[in-house]
């Protein structure tokens, strides 16, 4: 069977949440966006970041700032890679509203695997701890280090 329809480039998709992977460790950044997924302004941030050429002193000082994208902070602090080529759309989502909270479903399932700094837009419940499989113990502590910031 033919499909009639070509799927759209992976760029080009909108009103989605989507995951992009460390290519050195096993941590994902969760998203959500309402325009199109190019992600160029995570990447083009991380890129000018990560790319620099440092003296210790210079390096020590990046190391504490904190920067717009939390995949930057990522990049930076651990010296890692971003995966670009391997970003995913995981839900497609055209409401507003129900996209931000499916993102702070994500974001709380993926736990400790996350690079997130918060639990996304929407503040779930912790009601819902035992039902995603999740410990609040994690949660607390993402909450915790999202004030301090």
């Amino acid at each position: 069977m033919v499909h009639p329809k070509d799927k759209p480039d992976k760029e080009d998709i909108t009103e989605c949440v989507y995951k992009v992977p460390c290519a050195n460790c096993d941590k994902t950044y969760l998203g959500e966006t309402r325009r199109k997924l190019g992600l160029q302004e995570h990447s083009t941030e991380c890129e000018s970041k990560t790319k620099r050429a440092f003296t210790g002193s210079q390096r020590s000082a990046s190391l504490a700032e904190i920067n717009k994208s939390t995949v930057t902070d990522h990049a930076n602090q651990e010296n890692h890679t971003i995966n670009w080529s391997k970003v995913t759309v995981i839900d497609r989502e055209p409401d507003c509203r129900t996209r931000l909270i499916k993102e702070a479903i994500y974001i709380h399932k993926e736990d400790a695997q996350s690079m997130n700094r918060d639990e996304g837009s929407y503040q779930l419940s912790h009601a819902y701890d035992h039902f995603l499989g999740t410990s609040s113990s994690s949660s607390n502590s993402r909450r915790a280090k999202n004030r301090k910031n």
